[in-house]
């Protein structure tokens, strides 16, 4: 398995408030995008991804016992990074409101799971296609579900940066899980909206498909997207299968 991840502030904002972590031998990763502009996102951000690893280290991940188990054990990792950032934020006043994204994926011996919470995203790379796994959290995409706007209303709605769900809220109400068969030769990509608000999903997939390596990809990746603007902060994690190495 090769791996390249990287993170970078952008062209526009002054801070970075994503953070990413790969915990290889575990075949665990995970990036969050801290919310709330001043209100600490990137401390929001890193303390999610930290309590999120200490969870994964300390508490056997349950592949062998099915599906279930693995939401169930998604569940109750993201329950206790929640409850780590709330204390966080209720006892340091300059913290007090900051809430973070949080997207992570462990790669098992034939299926790929994913959890959600927020909008930072999980694509799969199968053939020639890309298929975005995760779902995102967000009023308009609650407005196009409903058929209220279309995704191109949507790109440019006056709404479209706000969250409904995130890590540390007080309107806190779980993650979404999924599981997905994971070939040999597919390809994964985790990104924060800083990245596929730049480049289209055409973008993502000739990038993921044509890179030699995963830290090449995840470099141009970042590269293109602050050449369409860079307006927020952006994250990725590109990973493939194949490889037998991994780079950072």
């Amino acid at each position: 398995m090769r791996v390249g991840y990287l993170t970078d502030k952008g062209n526009r904002r002054l801070k970075n408030e994503d953070s990413v972590m790969v915990v290889l031998q575990k075949r665990f990763f995970m990036l969050a995008d801290g919310v709330g502009g001043n209100k600490a996102g990137e401390i929001a951000s890193r303390t999610a991804l930290d309590a999120l690893e200490d969870y994964i280290l300390k508490n056997e991940i349950p592949e062998e016992q099915g599906k279930d188990k693995m939401f169930l054990y998604f569940e109750d990792a993201v329950n206790f990074v929640n409850e780590v950032v709330c204390r966080l934020s209720e006892g340091v006043p300059e913290y007090d409101g900051m809430a973070t994204t949080l997207v992570f994926a462990y790669i098992g011996k034939d299926a790929l799971y994913i959890s959600n919470i927020g909008d930072s995203r999980v694509y799969l790379i199968h053939g020639d296609e890309i298929y975005q796994i995760t779902e995102d959290h967000t009023y308009v995409n609650d407005l196009i579900k409903m058929g209220v706007i279309t995704q191109e209303e949507a790109i440019n709605h006056n709404k479209k940066n706000v969250i409904t769900r995130a890590i540390g809220e007080d309107a806190y109400s779980g993650p979404d899980c999924f599981s997905v068969n994971y070939e040999k030769d597919d390809k994964v990509l985790m990104c924060t909206d800083g990245l596929y608000t730049e480049l289209s999903n055409e973008d993502l997939l000739r990038e993921m498909l044509n890179a030699d390596d995963m830290k090449t990809c995840a470099r141009t990746l970042v590269d293109k997207a602050k050449l369409h603007g860079g307006n927020d902060n952006i994250s990725v994690i590109c990973i493939d299968k194949m490889e037998e190495s991994d780079e950072q």
